[in-house]
């Protein structure tokens, strides 16, 4: 009977307490079989299954008697993304590498080099990329249910409180003290997926493309150095334009799980890609959607990334890699123009509010949910729509 794939997850706390739980269903399905963790810190008490070797590095799991896994799991700080995955990928292990994959453009192709070099696979944790609502979209834009695509919006306002910027050295930070990028600003991190789930609904090949042009606006209203309140103008080279706005300075009652909007010049549609949630309104001429249907409503499941890999594994032919390394290019040339962006402007105290909430004390922007929503509508950058705390002069 053949064994099933060796698994590794590098970074136990944080998300990868989640990659631990679904790993442990994929093992009792018998689809893999986890041999061993690395983690600088012990696992919480009983989170390991028993017989699971754990390793303070990866290099010492890699040097492990048996050999690499077959997968290697990371789910680590992103300052230490490429390295361990370039360190995975030569000893000839397929790499699941959470999101953001890297810190710039340089170092994505070299690791697709090497990825190719090693004849390795490197599948990147935009887990909203798995729904099975992006390709249907894609169909249906295609098709011309909305009529002519004019413009892609995307908009999130989340509430994260003070403690949210101390759950980490790196938290809230654009730079390490040793120079290398942190990016755990608003745009790079929490709504990274806004970005890419907005790239995607225009197809592959935007992904994959460089834009021709990004505008940024950059604020924090909290003390901390990256950015916590973003809008990003995305230009594609003979594509419509996105614009994507973010916070997470939204009181908590009124807080909005993010969305992507794909307007077009008979309609359009609107992915709440946390929830799988696509609610389309056109024409419907050629929508394939049904005869004379204008609308769609519906809630899809999401696909497993991991699962997918492993599926990816056995049947390369049949089942196609969901995230491959190049289809976040785009994404990671947004993310390196954040990098290099002037340092985010602080909004203005007269403009901010300290509320306490069920998740604690947390720095608010007045009307933020209702502009970041207006911005993206409308594809207006923060200043564009006249917010004052945008405006040169502030």
């Amino acid at each position: 009977m053949r064994q099933p794939p060796t698994v590794a997850l590098v970074g136990v706390h944080g998300h990868g307490r989640w990659h631990l739980s679904r790993v442990a269903e994929l093992e009792r399905a018998g689809r893999l079989r986890l041999v061993a963790v690395a983690d600088p810190r012990p696992p919480e008490p009983g989170a390991l299954p028993s017989g699971v070797a754990r390793h303070d590095t990866l290099d010492a799991l890699l040097a492990a008697p048996g050999g690499p896994p077959d997968i290697t799991l990371i789910a680590t700080p992103t300052p230490t993304h490429f390295a361990l995955a370039e360190a995975a990928l030569r000893a000839g292990s397929d790499v699941l590498l959470e999101k953001p994959p890297v810190t710039g453009l340089a170092q994505l192709e070299e690791l697709r080099k090497t990825a190719a070099r090693t004849g390795r696979l490197v599948q990147v944790g935009f887990q909203s990329l798995g729904s099975a609502a992006l390709p249907l979209l894609r169909t249906l834009v295609a098709a011309g249910a909305i009529g002519e695509v004019t413009g892609v919006g995307a908009a999130g306002a989340w509430c994260r409180p003070e403690s949210y910027w101390q759950r980490a050295p790196w938290a809230g930070k654009r730079w390490l003290s040793d120079g290398v990028p942190a990016l755990d600003g608003a745009l790079t991190n929490p709504f990274a997926h806004a970005i890419v789930t907005a790239l995607a609904v225009l197809g592959e090949d935007a992904m994959a493309r460089i834009p021709a042009k990004t505008e940024l606006e950059l604020f924090h209203a909290n003390p901390v150095e990256a950015d916590d309140t973003s809008a990003v103008r995305i230009e594609l080279p003979d594509a419509p334009p996105i614009l994507v706005a973010v916070s997470v300075c939204a009181p908590q009652p009124t807080q909005i799980d993010p969305w992507v909007r794909v307007q077009g010049t008979e309609g359009e549609a609107v992915f709440h890609y946390t929830t799988g949630h696509l609610s389309v309104t056109g024409s419907g001429s050629g929508s394939g959607v049904g005869s004379g249907v204008e609308e769609l409503d519906q809630t899809f499941p999401e696909a497993d990334l991991l699962a997918n890999l492993l599926d990816h594994r056995e049947r390369p032919d049949e089942v196609p890699l969901m995230v491959p390394l190049e289809d976040t290019t785009g994404f990671t040339a947004v993310l390196e123009a954040v990098r290099d962006a002037p340092e985010p402007r602080a909004i203005g105290e007269q403009y901010v509010s300290k509320e306490d909430f069920q998740v604690g004390r947390a720095t608010t922007v007045r009307g933020i949910v209702d502009l970041v929503q207006s911005c993206a509508r409308g594809q207006k950058l923060f200043s564009e729509a006249g917010a004052p705390w945008a405006l040169q002069e502030h």
